[in-house]
């Protein structure tokens, strides 16, 4: 293991003067400083700086893991989180996944090895790797010179000792399929992230099973939750030459793509495909026609899921895993009623 000696050698300074430059405890020259840094960074010293703070523990960083920071979404819920932090004194550092499985686990590894002091997590992972996947969480977090506790985003892991912050993501699409049904839509498309048994596609699946109408998966396009793949994916489904009067998209990113790829083909929204989209972000209220979208309150749970993991961090948090779940609601636009009032929430 590298020691402080090491370093102290390396830039050829004594130990007491490498100690000052990592604590700024006494100023040295800038060239003095510049040698121990690069010598810090040549051999990987990072590990050791945690030293320093052995008696507390603390790094007063936290690591917030997402699958694609790129989107509508993620940006209002780090920025809470970011926000919150702050003002309790905590630095954060980002890791988009881009929805990959091994680079989130990857991340994971990376923010243990820098020993922050807790993470929030939006996984990727699929539902029948769970319990699996909460034992090499566990095992990794648990197991090093401090426990480092997980917030689990958008994905219910309390039954496996994390804390959870969730949004009723399946009772906000019950309501937009219904919706649809109502307006008169029987032949409903569906653009979902491939995840299984994810909520809004559950959703999808038993609206239609209680209206009556039977589900057939031509209507059924996997997308990536970006613009790009709502096009393509909307596309695809007027290759297949089926009747199409609706279309509920997993995202309101993905609903923008499919809009375009509805228009290019003539089609008029919503006299003859009426489109919902879902998270209700800005630029529902701006897209013409304006889009109906199933609302997330996106700053409350960035909120929520920081306050959970400082509450963990400081040892104020209950003994049970903390299970939160946010409401959802449909807003109603053009984009599905041409009568609906107008919504300005951008």
């Amino acid at each position: 293991m590298i020691t402080i000696k090491d370093v102290a050698r390396r830039a050829g300074v004594s130990i007491s003067t490498v100690s000052h430059v990592i604590n700024g405890t006494k100023h040295v020259s800038d060239e003095t400083a510049d040698k121990v840094n690069r010598a810090i960074k040549e051999l990987n010293y990072k590990t050791n700086i945690f030293a320093k703070n052995l008696k507390s523990q603390e790094t007063k960083r936290i690591g917030v893991v997402v699958l694609d920071m790129c989107g509508l979404f993620f940006p209002y819920v780090t920025r809470e989180i970011f926000r919150i932090a702050s003002d309790n004194g905590y630095g954060i550092t980002i890791y988009d996944t881009n929805g990959d499985f091994e680079q989130e686990k990857a991340a994971i590894r990376d923010l243990a090895d820098n020993y922050v002091d807790g993470i929030i997590l939006s996984s990727t992972v699929h539902m029948d790797q769970k319990e699996e996947y909460a034992k090499w969480l566990h095992q990794l977090l648990d197991n090093g010179p401090k426990s480092i506790p997980l917030v689990m985003l958008e994905r219910d892991f309390s039954s496996y000792g994390f804390d959870s912050i969730n949004t009723n993501t399946y009772i906000g699409a019950i309501n937009a399929m219904q919706h649809l049904i109502d307006s008169g839509c029987r032949h409903i498309a569906h653009i979902r992230f491939p995840r299984e048994k994810e909520g809004r596609y559950r959703a999808y699946c038993d609206v239609l099973e209680n209206n009556h109408i039977p589900l057939d998966m031509s209507y059924v396009e996997p997308g990536d939750l970006s613009h790009i793949s709502g096009y393509n994916c909307m596309k695809k489904l007027f290759q297949k030459k089926i009747p199409i009067d609706g279309l509920f998209t997993v995202n309101d990113q993905t609903a923008v793509g499919a809009i375009r790829a509805i228009q290019e083909e003539g089609y008029r929204i919503p006299q003859d495909i009426k489109v919902i989209g879902f998270d209700n972000v800005f630029i529902c209220s701006n897209l013409n026609p304006p889009l109906s979208s199933v609302h997330l309150d996106k700053n409350e749970l960035g909120a929520r899921a920081i306050h959970a993991l400082l509450a963990r961090i400081q040892g104020t948090a209950p003994e049970e895993p903390i299970k939160d779940t946010l409401d959802s609601y449909l807003v109603v636009r053009t984009s599905t009623d041409l009568n609906a009032p107008p919504v300005n929430n951008w």
